[in-house]
């Protein structure tokens, strides 16, 4: 994964989720509670959307298994071990969000789409901006011009559909045409990937990956105070037979860039982490183990 990733059908229980919302929608003139919980956020010339806490809308058991899954899939995925509470927006007619960052809330965000049909409004894409426009002048050729699409990267809110993305980089919400109505809106829930830690699954416990890991950091960024800063986050996966051997090395995610504009610094930075946690050695166990390890550069 590089700055975005796309995750189709992610999970099996999105119908419940969707089908509480229109519930709650069903009955124009009701006057239940959960018809009163949103707030219109207005920020001129930033954002312009309907939203609520996600946490609170839902009957508790079918939020949970929906929370529980996007957690699990974090910390498997990204080394990251919870979310931050978040947020569910609506957007109708009129509604967007300008480019923006969202450091430092966490290393990595996430939108989750309950829109059941993106094709009932214009826009309502979740836009991002391209990594050669900020670094513009490296990859600029005189020959062609450029327009929109070639500066931004637009992703559908497609139903049961997640896109988890590094967030220092600029991006937004198009604006809505459209819809008016709550139930052909863009609606999603959204937020980041918080506590970034190491995350161990199978024979071995947190504890005994402990002491190899901290000798490792250790010595990497030992090296890595030698060259100049880099910024972003990688996150690698390891498998780790039952005699404490690794057998697998992974780089699961990586967001790293040169502050310095040095390309090979990060290639240097990368292989570093290899020649070192590959041949970590970890204590025996009854069975394989798969450790996430997450390291943020900063």
């Amino acid at each position: 994964m590089k700055h975005f990733s796309v995750h189709k059908n992610f999970f099996p229980e999105a119908k419940n989720l969707r089908a509480e919302f229109d519930q709650n929608f069903s009955n124009p003139r009701g006057t239940d509670s959960k018809r009163f919980v949103w707030d219109y956020w207005y920020f001129e010339d930033q954002y312009h959307l309907i939203r609520t806490p996600a946490f609170y809308y839902f009957t508790k058991k079918i939020y949970r298994n929906f929370h529980s899954q996007l957690v699990q899939w974090g910390r498997e995925n990204l080394g990251c071990h919870d979310i931050s509470p978040p947020w569910m927006s609506y957007y109708v007619d009129g509604c967007y969000q300008n480019l923006h960052s969202d450091v430092p809330h966490g290393p990595w965000a996430f939108v989750y789409s309950l829109t059941v049909d993106p094709k009932a409004f214009k826009g309502g894409e979740t836009l991002i901006m391209k990594p050669d426009v900020l670094d513009y002048w490296s990859t600029f050729q005189d020959q062609q011009d450029r327009e929109y699409q070639s500066f931004v990267d637009r992703i559908p809110a497609n139903f049961n559909q997640l896109v988890v993305f590094d967030p220092r980089f600029p991006h937004g919400v198009t604006e809505v045409k459209g819809t008016r109505d709550p139930q052909k809106a863009r609606l999603v829930i959204h937020g980041w990937f918080v506590e970034p830690r190491p995350y161990v699954v199978g024979g071995l416990t947190t504890a005994q990956v402990q002491k190899p890991l901290s000798e490792a950091m250790y010595m990497f960024s030992e090296e890595v105070a030698k060259i100049n800063p880099t910024h972003g986050t990688v996150s690698i996966r390891l498998e780790i037979s039952p005699a404490g051997n690794v057998t697998g090395y992974q780089e699961v995610t990586n967001t790293l860039v040169s502050l310095a504009h040095n390309q090979q610094e990060v290639i240097y930075t990368k292989k570093l982490l290899k020649s070192l946690f590959a041949n970590l050695h970890f204590p025996k166990a009854k069975k394989k183990s798969y450790l996430t390890i997450p390291i943020l550069f900063k």
